[in-house]
């Protein structure tokens, strides 16, 4: 068997470095627990502490040292309806990334194993692990989220999410050994599917597990009274109410067991209370039980501008992911004021704004102009990247194309720099060169159909600083002849409008750039056209055989079939790194997507008050799930 224990760059015949923490059998330590858990379990309220734990819980060596217990953290939030942001803070999944994304360490998982050929994947869970309520946490739990939500029809009608689909929509077969061993076998070599559970949120409850003891309630196929349940609750039917439970709003459910470091509690119109899980799965070095911190306070902010005032004003324990870099004079000015320091960390994504023109646009001149490279290239060097990273990112970004970080092995270095040096002139000899010599009064080119030529490019989130991004390339293809009008759609008309194919050039922030794209690569990729805006159409065509969207040129059959096969090679292989870069060969000289600047800088700022967090050498982004890496269950407050 293939163990779970290997290195990313240099592995011959695994995925990727596991970094398990030593596990504590309960026979052989002593454990403490938290003052609030001990009054408890004096009460009769909870079972002791031995009893909460799994027989071997996760060992999580502190930042610096063991912390203390007790406190409130105080958090906010952005997004009112779904409380995003808190609830990657608290989450838990089987295995989680290190800071730069090339390690997986277990977390809820105890252990995992590969086969010789890389087509069964067994997973070992902690024996004893229990849920929030203090039930089992079993591999029936794993089970139940595979037959009976994923490959419902009522509950899923499209089947299990792309990830699992292989050729012709094969899926891999999931069997339980026992409570704790769980057998997936692959219809192919599947390697990737641990670069997939690294980002937390995707090994996590709801997204692989969910506890079946209590949704089974609301579920036709384990209670013949779900349907009159649902009723009772004001719903239509008992998929409605399932759902409505399995992934409830604002992840806010009391009643709900979770695994997650820290539960709900309690809720009001401007505030969420989250307090420490008793039955969470880790300790510290010294057998201390894992949360430190008591509570989670999270302010309900859903203005950006005062969330940052607030975060520079010290009214926040810890900050990053609704603040950018563009505030870090006001974040550093207030640092004494405010008792807090402002950490910098590196995103690891390599465009903060990526343009994306639509290769299938309904346009007719816009489809011939968007599908002919020299245009794209056109595109790339009227970008003036330096003032964009001066004027945005205070310098300290990096002018990069829309391809994976450099970091990857696949990566020829020559790629880094190909169009992106700003060059009017270059661009303007290419567009004139494409018969677009005509110009109107303002200067700005004319179309064939004599219309000035001027494209809409939609924005279609706020993270990070994209609208004045894309204002400064609008001023920037001023001076090759370009008018381009800015504008921000929201979030569910922008999927529409992408799957409608009604963009003209869409915008998104490039992450998917480290390690294979966390096995679902989206704009680098084919696999979901509700997330690939470049070439939505392209990929509706390939996920339907062809009963809908429009066929792609054999050119993107071709890479499609060559990504397919990349991912069942085993990363730092020859094979490997020879794949990798036929694929991304395109990506880097047919420019599909224009690169702006990336690996930019990200304020977080943490509170005085706050210990134990990680401020030097630290990543931020999505491909880590943000906060797993800093381990906040070992965070503690100190005055």
């Amino acid at each position: 068997m293939v163990r779970s224990r290997f290195s990313l760059l240099f592995v011959v015949a695994i995925l990727l470095s596991l970094v398990a923490f030593a596990g504590v059998s309960a026979q052989d330590a002593t454990y403490q627990e938290a003052p609030m858990l001990a009054e408890l379990v004096a009460a009769g309220e909870l079972p002791p502490l031995e009893e909460r734990l799994p027989a071997e819980p996760l060992v999580v060596e502190p930042q610096s040292e063991v912390g203390t217990y007790g406190g409130t953290m105080r958090f906010a939030e952005a997004n009112a309806s779904s409380a995003w942001s808190a609830s990657l803070v608290r989450q838990a999944g089987l295995f989680r990334y290190n800071q730069t994304g090339t390690e997986v360490s277990v977390d809820i998982a105890k252990d995992y194993s590969f086969n010789d050929d890389l087509t069964e994947l067994t997973l070992e869970l902690r024996e004893g692990h229990k849920w929030s309520d203090g039930q089992p946490f079993t591999v029936d739990d794993i089970l139940f989220w595979w037959e009976d939500i994923a490959n419902n029809p009522e509950l899923s009608p499209n089947g299990p999410p792309g990830f699992w689909k292989f050729t012709d929509g094969e899926l891999p077969v999931f069997e339980k050994v026992s409570d704790t061993l769980l057998k997936i076998t692959f219809p192919a070599p599947f390697p990737i599917v641990i670069d997939r559970f690294g980002r937390t949120f995707f090994s996590s409850d709801p997204s692989i597990m969910a506890p079946k003891h209590y949704l089974q309630k609301w579920h036709a196929d384990y209670n013949e009274d779900a349907a009159q349940v649902a009723a009772d609750e004001g719903f239509e039917s008992w998929v409605q109410a399932f759902n409505a439970h399995f992934q409830p709003a604002r992840w806010w459910e009391i009643e709900r067991p979770w695994l997650w470091k820290w539960i709900p509690e309690e809720e009001t119109a401007d505030r969420l209370i989250f307090v420490r899980n008793p039955y969470y799965h880790a300790v510290d070095t010294e057998g201390n039980q894992l949360p430190y911190i008591d509570r989670i306070s999270v302010s309900i902010i859903t203005d950006q501008q005062t969330l940052a005032l607030r975060a520079s004003s010290g009214e926040l324990d810890f900050e990053s992911y609704y603040i950018n870099i563009a505030d870090m004079p006001v974040f550093r000015a207030n640092e004494e004021a405010g008792n807090y320091k402002v950490a910098i960390a590196s995103q690891l994504r390599s465009a903060d704004l990526a343009l994306m023109p639509n290769r299938t646009v309904k346009d007719p001149i816009l489809n011939e102009l968007f599908n002919n490279k020299d245009f794209r290239i056109a595109l790339s060097l009227g970008i003036n990247r330096e003032r964009m990273n001066e004027t945005l990112y205070f310098g300290l970004g990096t002018p990069y194309p829309a391809i994976p970080l450099p970091s990857n092995s696949y990566i020829k270095p020559e790629w880094t720099t190909m169009y992106i040096d700003y060059d009017p002139d270059q661009a303007n000899a290419l567009l004139d060169g494409l018969g677009l010599t005509e110009r109107d009064g303002d200067g700005f080119r004319l179309r064939p159909d004599g219309d000035r030529l001027s494209v809409l490019i939609e924005i279609g989130v706020l993270e990070g600083n994209k609208q004045a991004a894309c204002e400064l390339v609008a001023d920037d293809y001023v001076a090759i002849g370009i008018e381009v009008v800015c504008r921000l759609t929201e979030g569910s008309l922008f999927s529409e409008r992408n799957l409608a194919n009604e963009f003209e050039i869409a915008t998104w922030h490039l992450d998917r750039a480290v390690l294979i794209g966390r096995a679902d690569p989206l704009w680098f990729g084919f696999k979901d056209p509700s997330q690939q805006r470049w070439a939505a159409q392209w990929v509706i065509w390939m996920q339907t055989n062809g009963a809908e969207g429009v066929e792609p040129p054999q050119e993107i059959k071709d890479l499609a079939a060559i990504f397919n096969e990349w991912q069942t090679t085993i990363p730092g292989s020859e094979e490997f790194i020879q794949l990798g870069q036929q694929y991304f060969e395109y990506f880097a000289t047919e420019i599909p997507m224009i690169g702006t600047v990336g690996m930019w800088p990200q304020p977080v700022i943490v509170s005085n008050r706050l210990h134990n967090v990680q401020t030097e050498d630290i990543y931020w982004g999505a491909d880590t799930n943000f906060y797993a890496p800093y381990q906040p269950e070992q965070w503690y407050i100190s005055e």
